[in-house]
């Protein structure tokens, strides 16, 4: 399909906001890659996921795109296993980094040689990517309804979030650990400082010394308590363990992926140097080591992908929607009402802008902001199922919280004076 055929058909797709990210073009390119056919079977996985758009910063989803992608996902858990693929990521890493390490000592080798390789080493990563969210459509799909006999309607959300809560640590959870242990700032800041970036793919700052022990403090004051899982019918134990293994890997795929941008960042200053440029992020491998300086702007390109056929274009697919609402609908995380002024903040940089009683939103939390998380009183977000992270602290604060509301960063802006209402999964905006 041509490209101008490929943008015309996208064009007239029901496409619905799915996830707000801060990503440089190379990053959902890459991913745009990571799930197609072929690189989904150098994984040894039978599937892929089929269509994509990223367009300025957003990623859009249709009920086809989701559908498809389930399909593929029933089909390699059940003759691979949730296991399996955790293991493409975390194998993909170990080798990634190992590799990565020796070249960070190499400043013999040509920048653009060692980028390539980088770039290659990526894949497996990238495939856990689309591997992860589609077994999560999946499973979630397929629970709800083997549970509609044992859950109370109104308590499911709130089970499955409670009983898919992974057994296995991921960086944050491996964090905390060794803060607890007292592990000195240095080496929490050597190990963990790329997870200031996270929101950045991994492309912005680490978090310096003093923040690293800010952070230190605050969980040393404040540790998590431990998850208490709900009893489950023993009919679905390895359907649970599968979900279990695949939010495991939602959180350690984007972990693994940023935590490798971000220390191969003097390998990509060489080449950066070399070219005259600003930033790889901003370019595609194949106009790279084609010797083209192609740029494209995190805020005027879109990423698409239709099965075989991938493309990066200027222009328009969706193009800026404007949206004016009083009233906003979302899932509830957590229960209970709060009023307070909106805060929204798309970065840990923006972290310390949380006052005292306000309302929190954002596209999505991260651990960087449970700072901001105790001061608000109430969390909102554009998406999150029921196991993300928004979710997990919203029930261990006990604070209010709305998750997958899909436009709340669209809709609300700082200082609007809303009510929380998490009974009814509601955000009402209030007269001043």
């Amino acid at each position: 399909m041509n490209n101008k055929v490929l943008i015309q058909k996208f064009r007239k797709m029901p496409w619905e906001h799915w996830l707000k990210r801060r990503y440089p073009v190379l990053v959902p390119y890459l991913m745009a890659r990571g799930a197609s056919r072929q690189a989904f079977a150098r994984c040894g996985v039978r599937g892929e996921w089929p269509i994509i758009l990223f367009e300025r910063g957003v990623w859009y989803g249709t009920d086809e795109m989701f559908k498809s992608a389930g399909n593929y996902a029933e089909k390699y858990l059940k003759k691979l296993g949730a296991t399996f693929l955790t293991k493409i990521c975390s194998l993909g890493y170990k080798k990634t980094a190992r590799e990565i390490n020796l070249m960070l000592k190499d400043v013999k080798t040509a920048p653009l040689k060692q980028y390539k390789r980088v770039v290659d080493l990526l894949e497996p990563i990238n495939v856990s990517v689309w591997t992860a969210h589609a077994s999560e459509v999946y499973l979630d799909s397929t629970l709800r309804k083997r549970l509609i006999k044992c859950v109370a309607t109104e308590k499911l959300d709130e089970y499955i979030g409670d009983v898919g809560f992974p057994t296995r640590k991921n960086t944050h959870a491996l964090l905390v650990t060794d803060v607890l242990k007292g592990v000195g700032v240095k080496k929490l800041r050597e190990k963990y400082g790329w997870m200031k970036s996270r929101t950045d793919a991994g492309f912005g700052c680490g978090y310096t010394l003093e923040e690293m022990e800010q952070l230190r403090r605050d969980i040393l004051n404040n540790p998590p308590a431990c998850h208490t899982y709900p009893r489950m019918p023993q009919k679905l134990k390895s359907l649970v363990k599968a979900l279990r293994e695949m939010v495991y890997l939602r959180t350690l795929r984007s972990d693994c992926l940023f935590e490798i941008y971000f220390r191969s960042a003097s390998i990509f200053a060489r080449l950066e140097k070399e070219l005259n440029i600003d930033s790889v992020g901003h370019y595609l491998p194949e106009d790279l080591i084609a010797g083209k300086l192609n740029r494209y702007d995190d805020q005027d390109c879109a990423v698409l992908k239709y099965y075989d056929d991938i493309i990066v274009t200027k222009e328009k697919i969706v193009g800026e929607r404007i949206v004016g609402k009083q009233e906003i609908r979302g899932v509830i995380a957590w229960k209970g009402k709060a009023s307070g002024r909106v805060r929204v903040i798309f970065s840990p940089t923006e972290a310390h802008l949380v006052k005292q009683g306000e309302i929190l939103v954002t596209n999505m939390t991260v651990p960087a902001y449970l700072l901001a998380m105790k001061k608000a009183v109430a969390f909102v977000t554009d998406e999150g199922g029921i196991t993300c992270h928004a979710a997990i602290i919203a029930r261990e604060m006990k604070k209010p919280c709305i998750i997958g509301t899909k436009i709340a960063t669209q809709v609300l802006k700082d200082g609007d004076l809303v009510e929380v209402d998490a009974e009814k999964g509601i955000v009402r905006k209030l007269s001043t």
